[in-house]
């Protein structure tokens, strides 16, 4: 855990400048690789695990959904609050447990950019976490990205492999899979993007 508390102290510390770097693009560039194959406008829930600036949390708002989002950086779950007003219902809370959300569950979990920052312990955690979350026939959607930090946020192996096969022990299974290049254009970083359903 101490990793991710580093982790969230860096978010909370350079919370101004990322709200800016979040917000220079927008949800349908960041996400077209898979929104093009969802319609995200039959659902009617959606919770966004590590919202950042809020940017996602109100596209996903405007789609129609009722949106929460979980940011545990309180500075930067500040600026998401500004941005989005009362659209969205903010957590502070962080995977794998997430106590805060007891046993609600919801049709659309976005998790962007933050699978990462995840030991491969607490992804298996949070696979489990996130299967008892999801109603059958939702989506889950997560990201996944590869390079290094330069910056001192830490980063854990991620592969898209055993997130599948992992993902199978709790009853979710692959709809849609692709590769990304960098929309912030940095050479030494690529995405991937796994999107997974529970059938009932």
């Amino acid at each position: 855990m101490e990793e991710l508390n580093n982790n969230i102290s860096f978010y909370s510390d350079n919370a101004t400048a990322l709200f800016d770097q979040y917000q220079s693009l927008s949800f349908d560039v960041v996400h077209q690789s898979w929104l093009s194959s969802i319609n995200l406008s039959k659902y009617k829930t959606a919770l966004d695990i590590g919202a950042g600036s809020g940017r996602d949390a109100l596209a996903l708002h405007d789609f129609g959904l009722c949106v929460t989002a979980i940011e545990p950086a309180q500075p930067l779950m500040d600026k998401g609050i500004a941005l989005t007003g009362d659209k969205v219902s903010w957590k502070s809370d962080t995977l794998p447990e997430l106590p805060s959300l007891n046993e609600n569950t919801y049709d659309v979990i976005l998790i962007s950019a933050v699978w990462m920052h995840l030991s491969k312990e607490q992804q298996r955690q949070s696979l489990k976490r996130l299967s008892s979350l999801l109603n059958d026939e939702g989506i889950l959607v997560i990201t996944l990205r590869h390079g290094e930090f330069n910056d001192g946020r830490k980063a854990f192996d991620v592969n898209s492999t055993r997130l599948i096969e992992g993902a199978k022990a709790f009853n979710l299974t692959v709809l849609h899979t692709d590769n990304d290049t960098d929309q912030l254009n940095r050479p030494d970083v690529c995405w991937e993007t796994v999107v997974f359903t529970r059938k009932s």
